[in-house]
């Protein structure tokens, strides 16, 4: 297991999937329809594209639910990067709402105390 390990580290993969040198940009959104908040990230080293208009690059995403709501609608994420890929400089979000990672764990905090009362 520890050569799989080191081979991993080696190709980015850190702790979690995670790129240990912070290629990956976490997103936070709750959708519109059933107020699920919803976790995903970004591997910028991969995912982003250039705009066709300037330097910048942008990325589409969508994030859907586990269903528990009977909810499938998908949230789709349009972030628009600087040139070197390290702000973010324009978003659009379609179902839902960009949420911060706090407001993202207060909501799934309350969603967990309804489920056990």
């Amino acid at each position: 297991m520890g050569f799989l390990n080191s081979l991993k580290k080696l190709l980015g993969g850190g702790a979690g999937g995670e790129a240990s040198d912070g290629g990956m940009y976490p997103i936070y959104v709750q959708c519109r329809r059933c107020g699920e908040p919803l976790k995903g990230r970004i591997d910028l080293r991969n995912e982003p594209s250039m705009a066709e208009d300037s330097d910048n690059w942008v990325v589409r995403k969508g994030l859907m639910g586990n269903g528990e709501n009977l909810c499938f609608q998908t949230v789709e994420i349009i972030l628009t990067f600087d040139p070197q890929k390290k702000n973010v400089i324009d978003s659009e979000v379609i179902g839902g709402k960009l949420i911060t990672a706090e407001e993202y764990q207060t909501l799934m905090q309350q969603r967990q105390g309804e489920e056990n009362a």
